[in-house]
């Protein structure tokens, strides 16, 4: 499986992080989206935040804050762990173990406080800014969803499991991890969840996941 990029969530915390301009102007932006939602944050703000002077961030973002938010999404979803699982032999060969791959990748996609927090912003801004969620998809989440519902896809069709339709088998694996490792942290729960806690959750997944698909 392909090496994925560092969080942009480490790089949001320390400068140290980062290892380019670019990705350190994305993660200054990324904290002020944060702080200030995609309304309150103004291009000053950002070059203040990034240490850059505002016409350098212009000429690398002449579209302005809509180009930049898109540059925050996808270098934030760049990082997502299993983008090319549906083409990783070992995991397609072993089922449990590709699904708890999937899993426990994206439970720690979600683990830094400061994604819960983006995509907490994004959701908020949504109405606002329904561009703002489609572009967040776009980028993303669609294509990390679409990897998933490929893998599973090919499980089935390799007599691995009995899938009879993709999207809504990917759906429900999901949605037994995203609950606890996502939403309720979306939706205010203040708790850091454990990795013994998060296993726990994505093996429980795994294993009623195949109860119910496996031939």
């Amino acid at each position: 499986m392909s090496a994925t990029s560092p969080s942009l969530f480490d790089e949001m915390l320390s400068s140290e992080h980062s290892t380019s301009k670019q990705d350190a102007i994305l993660a200054a932006a990324g904290r002020i989206f944060i702080q200030h939602g995609f309304e309150g944050t103004s291009m000053e703000l950002i070059a203040k935040a990034a240490g850059v002077a505002r016409q350098t961030l212009y000429n690398r973002f002449p579209d302005g804050k809509e180009a930049l938010f898109g540059a925050v999404a996808e270098r934030m979803w760049r990082a997502f762990p299993v983008m090319d699982i549906a083409s990783d032999e070992e995991a397609l060969a072993n089922p449990e173990a590709g699904l708890r791959t999937i899993g426990r990748g994206v439970a720690a996609f979600w683990a830094p406080p400061l994604a819960v927090a983006f995509l907490r912003m994004v959701v908020a801004e949504g109405p606002r800014f329904p561009e703002l969620t489609r572009r967040f998809f776009e980028v993303g989440k669609t294509p990390a969803v679409s990897a998933v519902r490929n893998y599973i896809a090919e499980l089935g069709r390799r007599g691995k499991l009995a899938i009879d339709d993709p999207e809504l088998a990917s759906q429900q694996f999901l949605g037994m991890i995203d609950e606890t490792v996502l939403w309720v942290r979306i939706m205010g729960d203040p708790r850091e969840l454990s990795v013994t806690h998060t296993n726990k959750v994505v093996d429980q997944a795994v294993a009623i996941f195949l109860r119910y698909y496996l031939q």
